[in-house]
């Protein structure tokens, strides 16, 4: 097998485990740790410190890779789909914001890395300033999963909203039916509707701009804990592509072939 068709089997794995749909059928990792989360972009930590826990996303900065929405920021989301949930909370501190505007998504309902809902909160490099309830559809299901820009992202609904920095917030979203509602330190802030039911699939998080800190996530389904992690042992699941050096001999050998097939 040539060196160029490794490169290109290693990118169809990785396509597929990030956009193929959850319930589409079970695909085993070829690995020998089971991982709770994918990181899709950015650089995602699980620390330890002392006896504190915690997620940490320290890039910030962004490259729109132009695949998904979440492709496009500094996300993660889990490897596989929550069947069925009523709640997820944590806590959320935002470090600090790098350059206006700063995006904090929280994901939820999610088929794929393009069709999911989640609150985002924006803002300024001071604090967030408003949360709003979007959505992301593909606008071809025709198309293969890799074709850039083949997806729409709207707003469902927004509020203003403060949120401070440097300060540790407790989240909660609960969702019933095709409602979702947004809680932050105990208030209501924003509540919605969408098209669709919102009470399975994977979740996730995401940041364009801005430096954040996650711990004691948990997903409920009425009192039952379906899914948690407090990030104490890493359970990141990173992609790593490595790049082939080629030949000259080889180079010219695929360059020739390519254009006998011309």
């Amino acid at each position: 097998m040539s060196k160029c068709i490794k490169i290109i089997l290693i990118v169809i794995f990785v396509v597929y485990g990030l956009f193929a749909e959850p319930n589409s059928g079970k695909y085993v990792y070829p690995q020998e740790k089971t991982y709770k989360w994918l990181s899709v972009s950015g650089k995602w930590e699980t620390r330890l410190d002392g006896k504190t826990s915690y997620l940490l996303e320290t890039k910030g900065k962004y490259y729109e890779a132009g695949y998904s929405p979440l492709n496009n920021i500094n996300s993660l989301i889990t490897e596989s789909a929550i069947p069925e949930y009523t709640s997820l909370t944590f806590n959320l501190e935002v470090l600090s914001a790098i350059k206006d505007p700063a995006d904090i998504l929280v994901v939820f309902a999610a088929k794929d890395l393009r069709q999911f809902y989640a609150f985002k909160f924006t803002g300024t490099m001071e604090k967030a300033a408003m949360v709003h309830f979007i959505s992301s559809k593909i606008n071809d299901t025709t198309r293969p999963p890799a074709q850039k820009w083949n997806f729409t992202v709207s707003e469902l609904a927004s509020k203003d909203f403060d949120l401070e920095y440097r300060k540790e917030h407790t989240v909660e979203i609960r969702v019933k039916d095709t409602k979702a509602t947004l809680y932050v330190d105990d208030k209501k802030i924003l509540q919605a509707e969408a098209p669709e039911a919102l009470t399975g699939g994977r979740i996730g998080f995401s940041d364009r701009n801005a430096l954040i800190k996650i711990s004691d996530v948990k997903v409920y389904n009425g009192r039952k804990v379906v899914f948690e992690d407090n990030f104490a042992e890493d359970s990141i699941k990173r992609y790593k592509v490595t790049a082939t050096r080629v030949s000259k001999e080889e180079m010219e050998k695929m360059r020739r072939e390519k254009r006998e097939e011309k």
